[in-house]
């Protein structure tokens, strides 16, 4: 019986143990999400925007690496084609700096996806290191860029050339997001949280629509991981 009792007690100091080492708080920031996967290193999440039919994306992981080196992968615009899936074309159109630690970025995004048309658009990235505040911490923040002299289409000339089936490209009707990337242990390790609410326009479903986003994520937290690896982060990173 007390041998029993102590094997309990052992077990549990274990879990508490490895608990305090490797158990990280995945937790979605507000209220209302739904929990779609449990992955090794991160978590997916899923809620309806109110009243648009409209679904919502979360992903929070914990991963290897400083957070400014993850920056500079999701803010490497013009290469995405080589690494985010269903990526065609990127064009960085303009970048604006606003202050030490913000930056605007412009970008023509063209996005060749599984069963439908292509789609594009234009995206306003707010690109920010000390985030709120908080050093070491990055966010890129993006909302669509729907008119103006940044907003470009796959009939520009200086598009035009690098896409297919421009005419009959759809643009995306909505989206917003962002990427936050938050030092731990002193940024041996990074808190990622990918953030996406967008609808895609045409005639595809919203529930569809919701479903390929979702299914989307583990994707899309492999290509960082992996793309994260290429020397020339080491040194990009070292600029932020």
């Amino acid at each position: 019986m007390i041998r029993k009792l102590f094997v309990a007690v052992f077990l549990l100091w274990v879990c508490g143990l490895y608990s305090s080492l490797y158990g990280y708080d995945l937790s979605p920031p507000d209220a209302g999400w739904e929990q779609k996967s449990d992955e090794k290193d991160y978590k997916t999440y899923f809620r309806e925007k109110k009243g648009s039919g409209i679904g919502e994306v979360l992903m929070i992981g914990v991963i290897d690496g400083p957070p400014s080196k993850y920056f500079s992968v999701v803010g490497d615009y013009d290469d995405f084609p080589q690494f985010m899936p269903y990526t065609q074309y990127v064009k960085l159109l303009r970048s604006e700096k606003v202050d030490e630690n913000r930056t605007y970025n412009y970008a023509f995004f063209y996005l060749d996806m599984p069963f439908v048309s292509y789609r594009f658009y234009t995206l306003k990235l707010q690109d920010e290191k000390n985030y709120n505040g908080r050093r070491g911490t990055f966010r890129s923040y993006w909302t669509l860029e729907k008119q103006g002299p940044n907003h470009k289409t796959p009939l520009d000339p200086d598009i035009a050339p690098h896409v297919k089936e421009g005419s009959k490209a759809i643009e995306t009707a909505y989206n917003e997001g962002y990427w936050l990337f938050e030092p731990i242990n002193g940024g041996e390790k990074t808190k990622v949280t990918y953030y996406v609410c967008t609808n895609p326009g045409g005639s595809i479903p919203d529930w569809l629509a919701n479903k390929a986003n979702i299914i989307a994520l583990p994707k899309l937290m492999k290509a960082i991981k992996q793309r994260v690896k290429d020397p020339k982060y080491d040194i990009i990173s070292k600029r932020n």
